[in-house]
């Protein structure tokens, strides 16, 4: 339906001039039209599917109710909170808010339901985690399970799940690099059996690295990378080969550094910033930063690559909370979400709806910034994954007004297919561990002159904890204690020797590297500046 505008004319023109004027009103008739916004190349109604608008409170609060993702170009895997009686289980504590979640493999562009299946969780926080190549992670209360839904679809077994990651401890976030090369799993004490309050700790939150790896099978292998403690949980811009760390060198400015595993260190372009800069990786080689001019909220938005270069910088005109993402690095593409706010200061914690004005969702060509699609979704989903971007890259999936919309995006250009070849030439080489930098001891010269050229990263923009509450602060790094964490290879029950701390770096005896007697350098960490923590109370637990 057009959008009506009012366009005063008069009516004494003669005919010629009558024929023009009532083109030039056709036009701008048809042009405003244009402004209700892009429309989808294919809509599927989740009502036939018996799906329920969640509750507002639960949205609002970042409680995790509905997930869309690609598993391939051809298949959707859509999942929702549904409404309906539950047995109660005599395991199941008190505390426990056990749902059924319905779970639906949709086939494009036909929107035919091939596979579907139901899961009961625990909790509202998020279970559902993208792997890339079709596979998924799923968590229920503190074990990882791993399923490829289309690879399984033949068997007849489309969510048959392997035994992947378990912890004796509470999961508090799992995050994941933008190509899924490397997971950081953050756990935290779980509560005692006797219900009173377990012993404050100065750094509760355990944080482990996992570089994650395919089988010829196609199945998805952990394999540890180091292990240590934080204060708060948090994300980290970290790949399998480093990480990106923050400088501050005063006057509002600020410097970038790739820190490898190894001890390499890359400078990088600088960030002016009346506030610490936040960045995360969006491809192996190029990472985004927020930042702020004049102000202390994060409403400006600059892409870097690691050759080096700030390819662009934009302004965020609107405030906003809980920002996510979904990426397409073959493609050059990611996509960003935010909820909308119509005051920059918000009580997270006592959400309401009038705080709220909606959720857009843009995606981005990353090497030049130019913005291929917004789009607004309805309703609001604080918790993200009410979108998704494509493997190619050539289309957005959004579950919007009770349908998940599709819609396609623009090929790449020459220009964009140049720019996706020289991010991945620019991409770092493995050359080292994630244990070597966390480790406690001496470890090599290279790492721990890493730490003395630069700070570690702050962890940003925490994600999700399994309890539906959002912590947007800083800092983490996250592994298990003895006992809490077994990952191995998805298929096979055996667990992996897991949480290492410090695999394959120098003991710590403190002893200098050449066996002089000057003084030891600071132990590399991957903690925020300013942060304490103890030598003793802050080392992981010890490995199973």
């Amino acid at each position: 339906m057009l959008v009506p505008c009012i366009i005063p004319a008069s009516l004494w023109f003669g005919k010629a001039q009558g024929r023009l004027l009532l083109a030039v009103m056709l036009v701008f008739v048809t042009n405003c039209g244009w402004a209700k916004g892009p429309e989808p190349i294919k809509s599927i109604p989740l009502a036939p599917l018996g799906f329920q608008t969640p509750l507002t409170q639960f949205m609002l609060a970042g409680s995790s109710m509905l997930t869309v993702d690609y598993v391939d170009t051809k298949h959707i895997l859509l999942t929702y909170s549904a409404k309906r009686l539950l047995k109660r289980l005599p395991e199941c504590p008190p505390a426990d808010q056990d749902r059924v979640v319905d779970v639906v493999l949709l086939e494009l562009p036909s929107g035919k339901v091939v596979a579907q299946t139901s899961w009961r969780t625990h909790d509202h926080g998020q279970y559902l985690w993208n792997l890339g190549r079709g596979r998924f992670v799923l968590r229920v209360r503190d074990t990882l399970s791993t399923f490829a839904p289309v690879a399984n679809l033949a068997k007849r077994d489309a969510f048959v799940q392997l035994p992947f990651i378990r912890t004796n401890r509470r999961i508090g976030g799992v995050l994941l690099s933008p190509d899924a090369d490397l997971m950081i799993l953050e756990t935290m004490d779980p509560p005692r059996a006797d219900g009173e309050e377990a012993r404050p700790q100065e750094t509760p939150v355990q944080i482990n690295f996992f570089r994650l790896t395919t089988m010829s099978g196609g199945e998805i292998e952990a394999h540890p990378g180091g292990a240590l403690r934080s204060r708060v949980p948090g994300r980290i811009p970290a790949n399998s080969a480093g990480y990106i760390a923050i400088l501050d060198e005063g006057q509002q400015h600020w410097g970038f550094s790739f820190q490898s595993y190894g001890g390499k260190t890359k400078e990088l372009a600088a960030f002016d910033s009346t506030c610490r800069p936040s960045p995360m990786l969006v491809s192996r080689s190029e990472f985004i930063a927020f930042g702020c001019h004049l102000s202390h909220t994060p409403q400006v938005m600059g892409a870097f690559n690691l050759r080096g270069e700030e390819m662009w910088e934009q302004n965020i005109t609107e405030s906003y909370v809980s920002p996510t993402f979904a990426y397409a690095p073959g493609s050059g593409r990611f996509a960003f979400s935010r909820v909308l706010t119509r005051t920059s200061l918000v009580d997270l914690d006592s959400v309401s709806p009038e705080m709220f004005e909606g959720q857009v969702v843009v995606v981005y060509q990353t090497d030049s910034g130019r913005q291929l699609l917004r789009i607004d979704t309805a309703p609001i989903a604080r918790a993200g994954q009410n979108f998704a971007l494509a493997p190619d890259g050539l289309s957005l999936a959004v579950i919007r007004n009770e349908a998940v919309e599709i819609y396609s995006l623009p090929p790449l250009t020459s220009k964009d297919r140049e720019a996706v070849q020289m991010a991945e030439a620019s991409a770092p080489q493995i050359d080292g561990d994630p244990s070597l930098l966390l480790s406690s001891g001496a470890g090599s010269n290279s790492a721990a002159s890493a730490s003395d050229t630069a700070p570690p990263p702050a962890a940003e923009a925490a994600p999700q904890s399994p309890d539906g509450s959002a912590s947007d602060s800083a800092p983490a790094p996250p592994p298990p204690p003895a006992d809490s964490v077994s990952a191995g290879t998805s298929g096979t029950a055996a667990p992996a020797n897991q949480e290492k701390q410090g695999a394959g770096a120098a003991p710590a005896d403190n002893s200098p590297a050449n066996g002089t007697s000057e003084q030891p350098r600071r132990p590399p960490t991957l903690y925020a500046p300013g942060e304490n923590h103890s030598d003793g109370s802050s080392k992981p637990d010890p490995p199973k």
